[in-house]
């Protein structure tokens, strides 16, 4: 049997078009404003990465390249042997959006620790939503 992570699903509903919301979040330069389990700042590398100050320290990142299927995956380059996946995606719901964030439980970590970074996506997605109707509102 092939062996798989525990996963959490974590969402979160969001009465603003899935095109705007796309837009904003496809961008990331916005990361800052809202993601604080990731990033403090973030600046260009070139090559499609990005230095980020994160709560963990110095980190690169690399994001999906825009596109019509309202995928924004990223990845989190802790060193070229520890890199974390990290599905994000954003589809219609009726005239507004929601946004499903896919937290993988990597080796090593605790189901303490788990919990946590699923409460501070949580966190950090309604913090995004707020910014969103602020931004967007229909």
């Amino acid at each position: 049997m092939l062996k798989t992570k525990n996963t959490k699903h974590i969402s979160v509903t969001i009465p603003v078009s899935r095109k705007a919301a796309y837009e904003y979040l496809s961008e990331p330069k916005n990361f800052p404003e809202w993601a604080s389990g990731l990033c403090k700042s973030i600046s260009p590398l070139g090559n499609g990465e990005w230095s980020i100050d994160s709560p963990m320290g110095k980190l690169t990142a690399k994001f999906t390249d825009k596109n019509q299927y309202g995928i924004l995956d990223h990845y989190v380059i802790f060193s070229p042997e520890n890199i974390s996946y990290n599905p994000l995606r954003i589809i219609g719901n009726g005239e507004g959006s929601e946004l499903i964030f896919t937290l993988f439980q990597t080796e090593g970590m605790t189901l303490e620790k788990f919990e946590e970074d699923s409460n501070w996506i949580k966190k950090d997605l309604e913090e995004l939503k707020g910014i969103l109707i602020k931004k967007f509102a229909l």
